[in-house]
């Protein structure tokens, strides 16, 4: 077993009890609400969030891990392990993993035998818990940080997801998609399926309507090219029970139980741009 500390940020809506199992430390995002600030899973929970961002009038803001929170935490934990390895959110949205290199050059001037390694995942949400915990397992098994980062940085990309919003207001607000659009997608009942292209969200395809969107996207995904029908995995990240459900419920009648590996919530990083009602189903592709 390799002394190799993993670590992802709260942008990667890694599961707390998966962390906990896989000893993947977790280091946590700002959400500001006005004059209020709150810690990623420390202060605030998705449920107190969600209710939050609701009775908003605005859109709240989101800021990186403090510098000196981060420092701290990396200081110490390079002290602690022979290496340390952080998954960080796509540096094309977020100004985490340029802070993040900020901190490791602190550190290694005061430790210059720390070996602290920063990936930066192009990616966001179950995209990176899921690698995260690929690297965990593959230290448990004794590789070493130069494999790991090598495997996982193919690895983050070998998923693509199909992600559903109930409403498109939270990414009018936040500057994702014009006034216009979200106007006439709006009135037309259009829906469109975003997914993670170039460290971004990005718009992939649309449904129309209200009903049946669930089993609609799902066959959006078995339409794409590059799905692995033969060795089928999936992952769930949502921000609605009740649309996962059905779509874990749909892809286990289809592909048997347990093809869906790990799901997940998506906290407030993500939750502030799709709101309540979104549901996303990560797809395994060849």
């Amino acid at each position: 077993m390799s002394d190799i500390k993993i670590v992802v940020d709260t942008g990667s809506d890694i599961p707390s009890e998966i962390a906990e199992k896989y000893n993947i430390g977790v280091i946590s995002f700002l959400s500001i609400f006005g004059e209020e600030q709150y810690v990623h899973r420390v202060t605030i929970t998705n449920d107190e969030f969600y209710e939050k961002l609701e009775a908003y009038d605005g859109i709240p803001t989101t800021s990186q891990t403090p510098y000196g929170d981060m420092y701290d935490y990396f200081a110490k934990e390079c002290r602690e392990h022979e290496s340390v390895i952080y998954f960080a959110l796509s540096s094309a949205a977020s100004g985490q993993f340029q802070t993040a290199n900020i901190v490791k050059g602190e550190i290694l001037e005061e430790n210059p035998d720390a070996d602290f390694h920063i990936v930066d995942t192009q990616k966001f949400s179950l995209y990176i818990a899921k690698t995260a915990v690929r690297a965990a397992q593959m230290a448990e098994k004794g590789s070493t940080a130069e494999e790991i980062i090598s495997d996982c940085e193919s690895y983050v990309k070998s998923w693509r997801a199909y992600l559903l919003v109930d409403t498109l207001k939270y990414l009018e607000k936040g500057g994702r998609l014009s006034k216009t659009a979200a106007f006439v997608g709006t009135m037309l009942d259009i829906k469109p399926i975003l997914t993670i292209e170039n460290g971004l969200v990005e718009s992939m395809d649309k449904l129309r309507g209200k009903k049946k969107l669930i089993p609609k996207l799902i066959e959006k995904i078995e339409e794409d090219p590059d799905f692995d029908h033969d060795n089928p995995e999936f992952l769930i990240v949502h921000s609605d029970e009740d649309k996962a459900q059905a779509a874990e419920n749909i892809l286990n009648e289809e592909y048997g139980e347990g093809c869906v590996s790990m799901t997940g919530e998506f906290g407030p990083l993500i939750g502030t741009h799709v709101g309540k009602g979104a549901v996303a189903v990560l797809i395994k592709i060849k």
